[in-house]
């Protein structure tokens, strides 16, 4: 397998479970247990009670209790909940804290609450399907089946990852967006899931009547379908229809004649749109941005690295729960309650106004598989393309 880059964009769709969560968010929107089979909780959300899933091992062989959990578990939770504090007792793990933590499955179902322990090597050691064999980091990492595992022996008996080689030749490689993408041989099948990376442009310290003009000004339609390759939807809500449910409620087209009379009215001070250096894809879309803010009047330098007054930035999804991602991608200090779907959509509405952040496009992720290589479910998730359901032909060519 190959994976174009070991921490950017690439490889977050793609599953290769070597650490797991106690619960997580199915395909349907619902939570559903993994190493926890059941909980609880008092009516004030105070106090949390899962029962662990009997008969797990990690994988040097020790047993997953409560005791295990809880070091994993205590630093996933920290920095959401300050006062949270966790007690043990065979195979069940209690959850408390002074405040309510009516969010606190969600915030469970996130990677960062995966259960895992560090071996003396520093080499994570999880439940998962799959376990680590070698790893040299942004290098290549080595999996290997793990016989023992709760949900049965995956189908694969190992997997060899390289990072950032780019040449396209593996059973399984992830096709980057932009300039960079790879020319596909003949007969390779493809997977792209849901759209799940946003790239906006957010701002600071500009006026924001122009960051309005900017907006219209804007064509997102090129974007999406020229400079990612018809791999992105235009974006003008922050969350995915497909997560919100409202996102079409946003969609506009680009308005240079007004975008034009509102800059007439300004005074204009030159834009700086930084990027990252190295980044082919998103040095595209600057270049495009500038070209439409210079129709309308508007002066923006795109600047590769440093630190410009608006800046082209990437938040790729890490959950299915919209109130989650809607937070991550612009935080607030005193956040409301989310839970009903019309105050969800008029808080975007809200940030949306404020033009602090104008979205450009929501980007899908590729993939190039061989034709020796088979999913068990193809085609069953848009959200991620799950390893541990693969396996190969060996009578195919490789």
């Amino acid at each position: 397998m190959e994976l174009s880059n070991a921490d950017g964009r690439g490889g977050s769709a793609l599953s290769m479970p070597i650490a797991e969560t106690l619960v997580r968010w199915n395909s349907r929107g619902e939570m559903e247990p993994v190493l926890a089979v059941a909980w609880q909780h008092d009516p004030d959300y105070k106090r949390w009670r899962f029962s662990l899933r009997p008969k797990v091992t990690f994988h040097d062989g020790e047993a997953l209790t409560g005791a295990s959990a809880a070091p994993a578990l205590l630093a996933a939770l920290k920095p959401k909940y300050s006062d949270v504090s966790i007690e043990t007792g065979g195979q069940a793990v209690e959850v408390k804290a002074e405040h309510p933590m009516p969010d606190l499955l969600d915030v469970l179902a996130l990677p960062g609450a995966a259960i895992f322990r560090k071996s003396d090597a520093n080499a994570l050691i999880g439940t998962g399907p799959f376990r680590v064999t070698a790893s040299e980091p942004g290098r290549h990492l080595t999996l290997a089946s793990f016989d023992d595992y709760w949900g049965g022996r995956p189908y694969l008996d190992a997997v060899a990852i390289e990072f950032g080689t780019g040449r396209g030749h593996a059973d399984l490689f992830d096709i980057p967006v932009g300039p960079a993408r790879r020319i596909l041989p003949e007969g390779l099948a493809t997977w792209s899931s849901a759209p799940r990376t946003l790239v906006a442009i957010t701002a600071s310290n500009a006026d924001p009547a122009l960051l309005q003009a900017l907006a219209l000004a804007i064509d997102r339609g090129p974007i999406g379908n020229v400079l990612a390759q018809h791999n992105g939807e235009a974006a003008f809500a922050l969350l995915p229809h497909w997560l919100s449910g409202y996102a079409f409620l946003f969609q506009s087209t680009p308005d240079v004649p007004r975008a034009k009379q509102m800059v007439s009215q300004l005074r204009r001070a030159p834009l700086s749109l930084s990027y990252p250096a190295n980044d082919l894809f998103l040095r595209s879309v600057a270049e495009r941005v500038a070209l439409n803010a210079r129709d309308a009047g508007i002066a923006i330098q795109p600047m590769p690295g440093g630190n410009g007054n608006l800046r082209l930035v990437e938040f790729p999804l890490e959950s299915e729960d919209a109130a989650h991602e809607l937070l991550r991608i612009a935080p607030q200090s005193n956040p409301p309650d989310l839970t009903r779907a019309e105050s969800l959509y008029q808080l975007e509405r809200t940030l949306l106004d404020e033009h602090r952040i104008i979205p450009l496009v929501h980007l899908r992720e590729t993939y190039g598989i061989a034709p020796r290589v088979h999913f068990q479910k193809p085609g069953a998730d848009l959200f991620e393309l799950h390893l541990e359901d693969a396996w190969v032909d060996q009578r195919a060519a490789p």
